[in-house]
């Protein structure tokens, strides 16, 4: 923390959430480093890291899409998914076997057919 002398004692500068949210939105929207956004506002580097991590708006994503699940909800999906991989798998096999008897060329060609 940075400390200021006042009258011979070290104090401890304390920021109201205002200031801390103008830094986070100046390191933000400005193209300089934040070193050098700390070092204008006369606080240290790691604080506006840290305050940035509080107060810098989240990404839109999955992190904002879903509401945190609980365990039971998780282990139903991974037995779906589980369970779908097997059908796929199956699936797989069907088609590659078939992929292979349709292939084949037909030694005699088919009963009552002439070439």
């Amino acid at each position: 923390m940075k400390e200021q002398q006042v009258n011979g004692l070290n104090r401890y500068r304390r920021f109201d959430e205002t200031f801390k949210r103008h830094a986070v939105e100046l390191s933000l929207r400005t193209d300089r480093t934040v070193k050098a956004v700390a070092e204008e506002l006369g606080i240290a580097p790691d604080r506006l890291y840290t305050w940035r991590q509080l107060y810098a708006p989240k990404p839109s994503g999955l992190e904002q899409a879903k509401p945190d699940r609980t365990l039971e909800q998780v282990e139903e999906d991974n037995r779906r998914l589980r369970a779908e991989v097997l059908r796929l798998r199956e699936r797989e096999i069907v088609l590659k076997k078939s992929l292979g008897i349709l292939s084949e060329t037909p030694e005699s060609g088919m009963p009552g057919s002439r070439r």
